[in-house]
């Protein structure tokens, strides 16, 4: 079955899709413009690319943060309609599950952390795959200022691990070499291929879900609440 997979929750969004001989083919888009103008035009690229069209998908895999909300909406939006229009099953896949996916795969303890904008960061903590081979995290995804960080990782790093993300940088910058450099960091490559991946697993186990059912990782509650909202956390 074709899978069409896409992550719009950092500003390096990114598409991917199976070529008909396995290998996955990954489509950056352009960190330049706004994810609303960048999607479409990957999956068609990502689509041609594979010798594929639109009318051949018959899955679609998307990354649900967590993320800043432009973005998450974008795809979010833009798949639960392509879903809605053809009748497509969706498959949800926790975008700091994607990003560790890989590792995990190689045996290492991973954390994720990602740039959450105004000083402060989304971390995530992984410890190997399941027994069906998906990320097993270890705790909830929590929101910290950048400079709680370290102490952070320090309380739940059993060993040496990877340290995957979009704050990779902004941590080095505060003096995260110390700690940071024992432990493999990286910033964090485009998510696309994780949330293929991942996706085709939670295929096979049928944990597919309606349009209705997707919804976002927030973490973080939204700045502008309609009037009257209690201000509780969206998540």
């Amino acid at each position: 079955m074709v899978i069409l997979a896409a992550d719009t929750s950092t500003g390096f969004g990114s598409v991917a899709i199976r070529d008909p001989g396995g290998d996955i083919l990954l489509v950056p888009m352009d960190g330049g413009k706004p994810h609303s103008e960048t999607l479409l035009p990957s999956v068609d690229k990502a689509l041609s690319l594979a010798g594929m069209t639109r009318r051949d998908v018959r899955a679609l895999a998307v990354g649900t943060g967590p993320g800043n909300f432009t973005g998450l909406r974008v795809g979010l939006s833009t798949f639960k309609g392509w879903a809605l229009a053809l009748g497509l099953p969706i498959l949800p896949v926790p975008s700091h599950a994607a990003a560790a996916y890989f590792s995990l795969r190689e045996g290492k303890e991973v954390l994720v952390l990602t740039d959450a904008r105004k000083g402060e960061v989304f971390a995530s903590r992984f410890r190997g795959l399941d027994e069906n081979g998906l990320p097993s995290k270890q705790g909830e995804t929590v929101l910290l200022p950048l400079e709680k960080a370290a102490s952070w990782a320090s309380a739940y790093l059993s060993g040496p691990a990877k340290i995957l993300g979009t704050a990779v940088p902004l941590l080095m910058e505060k003096g995260g070499e110390g700690w940071m450099g024992k432990n493999d960091p990286s910033p964090l490559d485009p998510l696309a291929s994780g949330v293929l991946c991942i996706g085709e697993i939670l295929l096979s186990l049928g944990r597919s879900v309606g349009p209705e059912s997707l919804v976002p990782e927030y973490v973080r509650p939204p700045d502008a609440r309609p009037p009257g909202s209690s201000g509780v956390t969206a998540r």
